[in-house]
């Protein structure tokens, strides 16, 4: 069906001419409002009247109420142009609504009449003017056909082919426009599926009803018991332990004359045979300018290992005291020490000593010595390092998400070795050692023993803030429990699972969406949003799917 566009201004002669010039066989005249040929019913007759006479179907389409009637009156088909095109909207018409522009194609319809009209200017002048408009109002309706057909005749004479042929830049303007609606068109579409697929998102923000609770009891953390007990009030725990040894040094404040012998470590090498070597307490070592030191300890010398026939030494380190007192002995590092008890066998070249590090501590006449009160002061400075030291370190390194209560831990110092000489300095040392016991529970169990004496008097009800008290703490190291008492405040609100919840809801639409949470226990409030604004379902991606829980 080919739709023509009719001019305000044109005549029933041109508009008849461009229907019997139209290749098909149905076509649809535009009317605008207040046009030329709808002021008159006899208009509408003629047209009638020449479109059967070409063997054509003519069909009025306007939003002119009057149009309309005339085009009913005459016998002519006519439908209303604004709602023809509502019935024709795609699905989407109520969020992106369809827009039609026949005005622009009109007015290039128009432009094409005017032209031809000048162009037969001089043979119209020669008609005889026109009526005015209110007087053709008064005109019988015989004869205002007899005028149209007249008209008609006129229009025929002046060269109504060349009329035709002028209209063919019309008809390009028209599809170029076409042509430009469609890709905008396709466009636009093109647009509205990226951001649909890609851009898409939903937030679903779920408001519950809080209610508040409050238990104080007292409970038992016991390391015997595996899981939470909520009707005997006990949960698991765990006892952890660490150690810590530390050396000091602490001035001397008295002197006095000593004599005293170097003392170091000497390491023994055995690269005589696989078996391993006795050494005695005392047994001598001496060193190339023909000082001796003997072993403090007895030691046992590994045995070698044997490669491809290859003696590989063995080694082991022991300490070692000078023979006799005074600087001199203050020796070292030295990489060979013989041993003579070995002198005259085949043993003396196998086993030997080294001082990797120098022997130190010889010394003859007046030296730094700590007093009683001064050992006795070092040990209480080193247990008080001790304590802290080791608390420090424990507290910062049991793991993550466990609760050990003030009162569940108990540290020991288990060593307390003084040195009484002192160095160049004048500072003796202090070496000890402390062990740290505690007693803790998962702050998840007890959240999860919470919750079950919780759900006793609310069932259904989970934990969505608490705050805890502990008083009475007593520490049993001996069984490995520690009791307690618990005052706990918090609110509860409905068992609900957010990630649950989204992956029953993705790809479903707003409505079922909403119909879901609505049935939801406890609900106090709702907001469900989607981007873009005329997405109707939920993202089947859950990745683009958020779930809030207040």
């Amino acid at each position: 069906m080919k739709k023509i566009f009719v001019g305000k201004d044109e005549g029933v002669a041109e508009v008849v001419e461009r229907i019997i010039g139209a290749e098909e066989e149905e076509v649809a005249l535009v009317v605008p409002k207040n046009a030329e040929i709808g002021s008159s019913v006899a208009n509408f007759h003629l047209i009638r009247r020449e479109a059967q006479a070409a063997q054509k179907k003519a069909v009025i389409e306007s939003v002119d109420e009057s149009v309309l009637a005339f085009a009913k009156e005459s016998g002519l088909e006519s439908l209303h142009s604004f709602f023809d095109g509502e019935k024709k909207s795609s699905s989407l018409s109520d969020i992106v609504p369809v827009s039609k522009e026949p005005r622009e194609e009109s007015e290039e319809e128009v432009a094409a009449v005017v032209r031809s009209r000048k162009r037969r200017k001089p043979k119209e002048a020669s008609r005889e003017p026109a009526e005015p408009e209110e007087k053709a109002e008064a005109v019988p309706h015989e004869e205002q056909e007899g005028r149209a057909a007249e008209e008609i005749e006129n229009t025929r004479e002046a060269g109504g082919s060349k009329e035709f042929r002028e209209e063919e830049p019309a008809r390009r303007m028209k599809w170029k426009l076409v042509v430009l609606i469609a890709g905008a068109a396709l466009l636009a579409g093109l647009a509205f599926w990226i951001t649909t697929a890609f851009f898409s998102r939903a937030t679903v923000t779920i408001d519950f009803i809080k209610t508040p609770w409050t238990y104080n009891h007292a409970l038992v953390a016991d390391t015997k018991v595996s899981k939470v007990n909520p009707d005997g009030n006990v949960l698991p725990a765990e006892l952890f332990t660490s150690q810590k040894n530390l050396t000091k040094l602490f001035p001397a404040s008295a002197s006095k004359n000593v004599s005293q012998k170097a003392r170091g470590t000497v390491t023994i090498y055995n690269a005589y045979s696989s078996s391993p070597q006795s050494l005695v307490a005392t047994t001598r070592f001496v060193t190339p300018d023909g000082k001796i030191f003997r072993l403090t300890d007895a030691v046992i010398v590994p045995g070698a290992k044997i490669t491809d026939g290859k003696i590989i030494s063995a080694s082991i380190d022991a300490g070692v005291t000078a023979d006799q007192a005074g600087p001199d002995y203050n020796v070292g590092p030295l990489a060979h020490l013989t041993i003579p008890g070995f002198k005259g066998s085949p043993k003396y070249d196998g086993f030997y000593g080294e001082f990797k590090a120098a022997a130190q501590g010889g010394f003859i006449g007046q030296k730094a010595v700590p007093t009683a009160s001064d050992i006795q002061k070092a040990k209480d400075s080193m247990t008080s390092i001790l304590k802290t030291t080791l608390e420090t370190s424990f507290l910062a390194g049991y793991p993550p998400g466990f609760k050990i209560l003030d009162g569940s831990s108990n540290l020991n110092v288990t060593k307390l070795t003084v040195n009484e000489n002192t160095n160049a300095d004048g500072n003796f040392s202090v070496f000890g050692e402390a062990t740290i016991s505690a007693i803790g529970f998962r702050e998840s169990d007890m959240k999860s023993l919470l919750t079950a004496l919780a759900s006793k008097d609310h069932p259904g009800s989970v934990l969505a803030t608490s705050t805890q008290d502990y008083t009475g703490v007593r520490a049993d190291f001996k069984n490995g429990s520690v009791a307690f008492t618990i005052a706990a405040q918090a609110t509860l609100k409905p068992n609900f699972s957010a990630g649950d919840f989204k992956t029953k809801i993705t790809g479903k639409s707003v409505n079922e969406v909403k119909s879901l949470i609505s049935r939801l226990p406890g609900l106090s409030g709702a907001r469900v949003s989607v981007w873009p604004i005329w997405l109707g379902s939920i993202p089947s991606d859950s990745r683009k799917v958020l779930v809030n829980v207040n």
